[in-house]
């Protein structure tokens, strides 16, 4: 787990008593997210979480990190833990699973935030929910068996990443449940971005709002968007097909589901003998697919993850002179929709701290936003660690940077 910091523009100068001043503490939950934000208001300190999950643990279990964090939740009067606002960004593994620890019973929470697809009451992101949760269940199966019959160190490996992608997408029942109907003090559920109440088609969104919780707040919400184009981003490609290719085969006894199965498959070798002419052209990234055989689980895998990520909370928060960027895992998409927006650019710009999106990685923080928009006098903060299925994450230029 790595920071990166310079002084910010709110904090030139004396650093002010620590009363005025905003805090981050990120918690080394290993690969995932976990952050406790302070921040001054007019009617005291205000406390925000921001996930609380892992795939890979840090210096101590998850269960330890949650603890630690409700010991630092407890009010100085009385020693009663409480959370202002408890942000899940999505509902992927490494964000949300320590909130499955039964400890989150006992904590005072006034609100908690999710994206609009997590709203029980919202048609479209029950479709789009139920598919993504449906899928990755039949993809665990599928990879599983695959994994069990692999005949190879590197198709293992190639099966364990894809696995572990779609582990990452599964419900993680008992943790959203506590999001959805835990915590001592009957919070509020948010799901943004809200929808206007005065359209009827229920398709514009609320771009910013403030809360009675936190006084002298702005929470802007740059995504996830509730376009339509966005949307289909949101559902896994060819999702639904799949599903329903699945289903039709799973009645054949030891018959294999994926439509590439190995009778299908062609190693470089043979493609090599076969084709001589075309196997030298091939370029170097084909050459590779044939050599550990191409397979649609793998490709749904990679796709179901981005569709997921595709739902994170991307939110700006401005208290005083301070704004702070919460991406979460938004992928380009988001981050594409909020570069075009003008007021979102401009809003970018003032950025003091920044929480790297999705640990590092190459598919977020656009290179535009570090060299064009948010300039070089900010806090950054990336939680993350090394991971053997993902050696490009963290991004080593993106942390030179």
């Amino acid at each position: 787990m790595s920071s990166t910091g310079r002084r910010s523009r709110s904090d030139q100068g004396e650093t002010g008593a620590a009363k005025d001043a905003v805090s981050v503490r990120m918690y080394d939950v290993g690969f995932g997210d976990c952050f406790l934000v302070s921040l001054p208001t007019p009617d005291g300190r205000r406390k925000l979480l921001f996930d609380c999950g892992s795939i890979k643990f840090g210096a101590r279990p998850l269960k330890e990190v949650v603890r630690q964090v409700i010991e630092d939740a407890k009010d100085d009067r009385d020693g009663v833990p409480r959370l202002d606002v408890i942000v899940a960004t999505h509902r992927h593994r490494d964000h949300v699973s320590g909130f499955d620890d039964p400890a989150w019973a006992g904590v005072q929470v006034k609100e908690v935030w999710m994206p609009w697809t997590e709203d029980p009451t919202d048609t479209e992101g029950r479709r789009i929910r139920d598919i993504q949760s449906r899928l990755a269940a039949q993809l665990e199966v599928q990879l599983k068996a695959r994994l069990t019959a692999a005949s190879s160190q590197e198709e293992s490996a190639q099966l364990e990443y894809s696995l572990d992608l779609a582990l990452n997408a599964l419900t993680n029942e008992k943790a959203m449940r506590t999001l959805h109907q835990g915590f001592a003090g009957n919070p509020q559920r948010r799901f943004l971005p809200a929808k206007e109440e005065n359209n009827q088609e229920k398709k514009l969104a609320t771009a910013w709002f403030q809360t009675p919780v936190l006084p002298g707040v702005t929470v802007h919400v740059l995504g996830p968007s509730r376009s339509e184009e966005i949307i289909c981003d949101l559902d896994p490609p060819a999702g639904q097909s799949y599903l329903k290719l699945f289903e039709s085969l799973a009645i054949i006894d030891g018959g294999e589901t994926s439509p590439f199965g190995q009778h299908w498959r062609l190693q470089l070798v043979e493609y090599e003998k076969t084709y001589p002419g075309l196997a030298q052209s091939l370029p170097e990234a084909d050459r590779n697919t044939l050599r550990r055989g191409f397979n649609v689980d793998e490709a749904m895998a990679a796709a179901l993850d981005q569709a997921v990520n595709g739902t994170s909370l991307m939110l700006v928060l401005q208290v005083g002179n301070a704004t702070l960027l919460f991406p979460g895992d938004a992928q380009w998409g988001t981050w594409r929709l909020a570069l075009e927006n003008q007021d979102f650019r401009r809003l970018m710009e003032e950025t003091d701290f920044y929480k790297v999106g999705h640990h590092g990685s190459h598919n977020a923080t656009p290179v535009e936003f570090i060299q064009s928009v948010v300039g070089k006098d900010f806090w950054a903060m990336v939680s993350t660690c090394s991971v053997s299925q993902w050696p490009q994450i963290p991004k080593k230029k993106l942390l030179d940077d």
